[in-house]
């Protein structure tokens, strides 16, 4: 029974912590247990959010026919000519994924966005990419947009993931240049031309032959990700491979 209570000294502080503060879902706020190794989240919050069933296609991450999703394209990629090599998503952008990803672009839900990067890179274990990356890169925030909110959700999931798959995450490899208007105010036509030129790859970093993961929160007409692909394969990629955490399924 006196074994029982022989804790190191950092599990016996863990201990009175929990018990003052006990630990709360990320996303709901509830109280919750804590598992090690995996995001604070509730049982019904982690539910919620599990990834997607469903066929999906392997190039652009959109839900499609059973028959379209061993090797693609599928009808809404099909003629289509990407910067990036594969798509992978968690889900569509609708219900507790949207919502999700809506709270991430808050400061104080830097530890969802976190936990959100960590199932992300858990589900692109399961979902194999062509071939594995060996960088991993979120998509930049302009400094000023940054400063304004105090957080970057796409490098707090890119984080998430460079932890699960134990990959080196550079940060600053990729750097927005300009302001840009939300892409979710703007038409498909109108994004492209928003993020034309908006990003630059640092000349700090050799990124010749690398193979790069790139992450964001939301990928929905994929002007963005082929925006930031087309600069990296610039810089000398080998090729690009996106992540994010929600698939959309329409323009807006």
């Amino acid at each position: 029974m006196i074994s029982r209570w022989k804790q190191r000294p950092g599990q016996a502080s863990a201990a009175a912590i929990d018990l003052l503060f006990p630990p709360r879902c990320a996303v709901c706020d509830r109280e919750c247990a804590a598992l090690s190794g995996r995001p604070l989240w509730c049982l019904e919050c982690e539910q919620a959010l599990a990834p997607a069933a469903g066929p999906v296609c392997p190039r652009c991450a959109m839900p499609c026919p059973a028959a379209d999703a061993a090797d693609g394209p599928c009808p809404n990629c099909r003629g289509k000519r990407f910067q990036f090599a594969a798509a992978r998503a968690l889900g569509p952008y609708h219900g507790a994924l949207r919502q999700a990803v809506l709270k991430m672009k808050h400061l104080r839900f830097e530890p969802l966005a976190a936990g959100l990067g960590q199932q992300l890179g858990a589900w692109l274990t399961a979902l194999a990419l062509p071939q594995m990356p060996e960088l991993v890169i979120p998509v930049p925030m302009f400094w000023l947009k940054r400063l304004w909110r105090g957080t970057n959700p796409a490098e707090s999931l890119a984080r998430g993931v460079a932890k699960e798959l134990r990959l080196p995450l550079a940060s600053d490899a990729l750097v927005c240049c300009r302001y840009t208007k939300t892409q979710g105010t703007l038409r498909a036509d109108e994004r492209r031309r928003n993020v034309r030129h908006a990003f630059r790859a640092s000349w700090r970093y050799n990124l010749r032959g690398a193979r790069i993961l790139l992450v964001d929160d939301v990928m929905t007409t994929g002007a963005t990700a082929q925006e930031a692909a087309r600069m990296l394969r610039q810089a000398g990629a080998a090729a690009v491979y996106v992540a994010a955490v929600a698939r959309g399924t329409g323009n807006a």
